[in-house]
């Protein structure tokens, strides 16, 4: 017996849904670097070990599977299950349970996952043929399932297409470190790891901060600490980062136009003093200089650089991330000269990405998560362009698309290497560069400390080699970019 597993991400995300993910399907949302499809392919491959995999990505592929059919003979014994893309395999071994009973159906049954039906199961290519006839007469699947008894009911599957379930979903990509674990209920989330000093010092930062920067974040509470690790509470918040909006290209121009205005209003709000020319430079060589060098240091140690190295040396233009280190500061200093800015320190959030930024449209909500941290009040201060820059690598720089896996790395016929990312950002960063201008910030500069990040978290995702070279191939094509403008 062969099954066939066809999986229906026909079904549109409703208008609150698609505010998040813009025109995709179900399907094509991105969770963790990786497709939902893929998850639940994946899911039913380990389950039933040999299946045939269709996917209906419109009602144009249904009439087209009616034309030519769906393979295996009409005398092949075969079962179909039909899956709904607007439900994910949240435990597959309780679903494994359910779904396995398709080699002794004599009938359709519609899977239930409560109320919803969930997936169909067939017993014969006859049967769901006329029910794919049905669709395209009904022009939906799921009114062609009406009738269609009796109900099996399915445990393990999950339904997305109401808002809270998805953003259940998709809040799988909070990006923690190896170090650090979530888990909480529908309405907390408590954070931990084995690294108390970090939990400790994020859990102090918000309770140091100025009671008019708090409304900014995410309040933690409730810290505990054994002899092994430390944690705290946060409420769970209803909504999605930024960086899952962005990556899904669900911002429109007006939307990000707002989002910019608030990020500005917060960088305007933040407490800021005077300090010395002499303290406000050793900040910037702290933060820009030396956290570098000792970063590139430290990935040049690890077995895996290797394998990065010799790609970069059969690439002309690339040299060793030493080169790219002293084009960095030889460009520093340049934009550096340009700029009469005054000596002054903030407080700062210290990793102001879209991915640290909990965001809802409707109701004008933005939320900062995961801070640098602080033990006392002097290591809330930090350089007035740091968060800027944070921010500028996710619209600039496509940060977000490399922590989805959404880069493709190509070699030509002299072996340069390409950098290939899906992104359409050039309109947005002549908006970020305008709103950042009327703010008194220089662009050139901003984008100058972007690639200084770029280049001190090569060694922080060494786990995957692909995407420290994509980052490293990205810091190049920055560095570029700068040269050209100056």
């Amino acid at each position: 017996m062969s099954i066939i597993v066809t999986y229906d991400n026909t079904i549109q995300p409703n208008e609150i849904i698609r505010e998040v993910v813009g025109r995709k399907g179900f399907g094509d949302v991105v969770v963790k670097r990786r497709r939902l499809k893929e998850y639940y392919r994946e899911g039913l491959e380990r389950i039933f070990q040999s299946i045939s995999w269709r996917e209906f990505e419109d009602l144009y592929d249904i009439e087209r599977s009616l034309q030519v059919g769906l393979g295996g003979g009409a005398d092949a014994d075969v079962r179909v299950l039909h899956c709904f893309a607007d439900h994910i395999l949240s435990d597959q071994d309780a679903a494994a349970l359910t779904f396995k009973k398709i080699d002794y159906i004599k009938e359709e049954i519609c899977l239930m996952a409560g109320e919803r039906c969930t997936a169909v199961m067939f017993h014969d290519l006859g049967s769901y043929t006329a029910f794919l006839k049905k669709a395209a007469e009904l022009r939906s699947t799921q009114a062609a399932i009406e009738g269609i008894s009796p109900c099996l009911g399915i445990k393990g599957l999950s339904y997305i297409g109401e808002i809270g379930g998805f953003i259940q979903c998709v809040a799988g990509n909070f990006e923690s470190r190896y170090f650090n674990s979530l888990a909480g209920t529908e309405y907390r989330l408590r954070k931990s790891s084995t690294d108390k000093r970090k939990i400790k010092s994020e859990y102090q930062y918000y309770h140091l901060l100025p009671d008019h920067m708090k409304v900014w974040f995410v309040m933690p509470f409730d810290y505990q600490e054994d002899d092994t690790s430390a944690s705290y509470a946060m409420e769970r918040l209803h909504m999605t980062d930024l960086a899952i909006k962005w990556v899904h290209g669900s911002i429109g121009m007006e939307e990000f136009g707002q989002i910019l205005d608030m990020y500005l209003y917060f960088f305007r709000e933040r407490s800021r003093m005077e300090v010395t020319r002499r303290a406000y430079r050793q900040v910037n060589e702290t933060l820009y200089v030396r956290k570098v060098r000792q970063r590139l240091d430290t990935l040049k140690t690890l077995p895996e650089y290797e394998k990065i190295a010799r790609f970069m040396k059969a690439d002309d233009r690339l040299g060793t991330v030493d080169v790219i280190f002293d084009r960095y500061l030889r460009l520093k200093e340049k934009v550096e000269e340009r700029v009469d800015h005054p000596c002054i320190s903030v407080i700062g959030h210290g990793d102001s990405c879209f991915a640290n930024t909990m965001y809802d449209h409707p109701t004008r909500t933005m939320k900062f998560i995961d801070p640098k941290g602080a033990l006392t009040e002097e290591e809330l201060w930090t350089d007035p362009y740091y968060d800027i820059a944070k921010l500028s690598h996710s619209i600039c720089g496509n940060y977000d698309f490399f922590n989805n896996a959404m880069f493709d790395i190509t070699v030509d016929e002299q072996f340069r290497c390409h950098l290939s990312i899906p992104s359409h950002n050039t309109e947005y960063k002549e908006v970020f560069r305008r709103k950042l201008e009327g703010e008194g910030y220089d662009y050139l500069m901003v984008r100058v400390y972007e690639v200084s990040l770029f280049l001190s978290m090569l060694p922080l995702h060494i786990d995957r080699p692909h995407k420290v070279f994509g980052l490293l191939l990205n810091a190049v094509e920055i560095l570029e970019e700068i040269e050209k403008d100056v």
